[in-house]
């Protein structure tokens, strides 16, 4: 009798081992069938289109520069006002180096300078330098240059962050260009300019508004509205 029992005891237990891993087969087969079904799912999404992506990108909550005012600008870049218009500060001359020779005499090989236009000292007044400059794009609105190369042609360049529209993070500006910068929206934006040979006081060439029209009438727009008016 009690030999019975324990063969019904034995018995009792395989069922019961059989069903358990019975119901853990089940069980496995139903997850695996989920996340087969959640994969066809992703799989079969539409691929969104470039300008669905763009929309997208334009639509999130955009990084900002710290909301730094002019005036603060100025007081912890130690700006100064420029005698064209805006603000600046020589950062960089290469006095370590060898200087090169000029027609107007030696000059270090390089000098830098930030520079910056504000709401309420807005342009820079056209002129040209004999040297080559390049401008680079940190902060602020964009600013807008207007260059009559000696030729003649007249390019219009919008330096600032906006590269999905155009606008550009540097410039670069051949000596002999007439220039003019403006900013036309904004609190102000702030660049720097290095310029090559270096530059020195007696290296600018302040132009007026008679001698530019005289040089290029065709452009006769630009010139009145930023040249010079001495």
């Amino acid at each position: 009798m009690a030999h019975q029992i324990s063969s019904n005891s034995v018995n009792v237990s395989k069922k019961n081992v059989k069903l358990t891993l019975l119901t853990l087969l089940v069980s496995s087969v139903c997850l695996s069938a989920s996340a087969l079904t959640e994969a066809k799912t992703v799989n079969e999404a539409p691929a969104l289109t470039k300008e669905q992506l763009t929309k997208q990108q334009l639509n999130k909550p955009q990084l900002t520069q710290n909301k730094l005012t002019k005036e603060q600008v100025i007081e912890k870049l130690s700006l100064e006002h420029h005698f064209e218009g805006g603000y600046f500060r020589q950062t960089f001359k290469a006095d370590h180096r060898d200087k090169v020779t000029t027609a107007r005499g030696d000059r270090t090989t390089m000098t830098a300078i930030f520079y910056m236009l504000t709401d309420d000292n807005s342009i820079d007044h056209f002129h040209t330098k004999y040297s080559d400059g390049i401008e680079f794009y940190h902060m602020g609105d964009p600013i807008t240059y207007h260059m009559i190369y000696p030729d003649g042609h007249y390019e219009k360049v919008v330096v600032g962050p906006d590269i999905l529209n155009g606008q550009q993070l540097q410039l670069a500006v051949p000596g002999g260009t007439y220039k003019a910068a403006e900013l036309s929206s904004g609190s102000y934006g702030l660049v720097s300019e290095a310029v090559a040979p270096g530059w020195e006081p007696e290296d600018m060439i302040d132009v007026s508004k008679e001698e530019l029209l005289s040089k290029f009438p065709q452009h006769k727009i630009i010139i009145e509205r930023l040249a010079n008016k001495k």
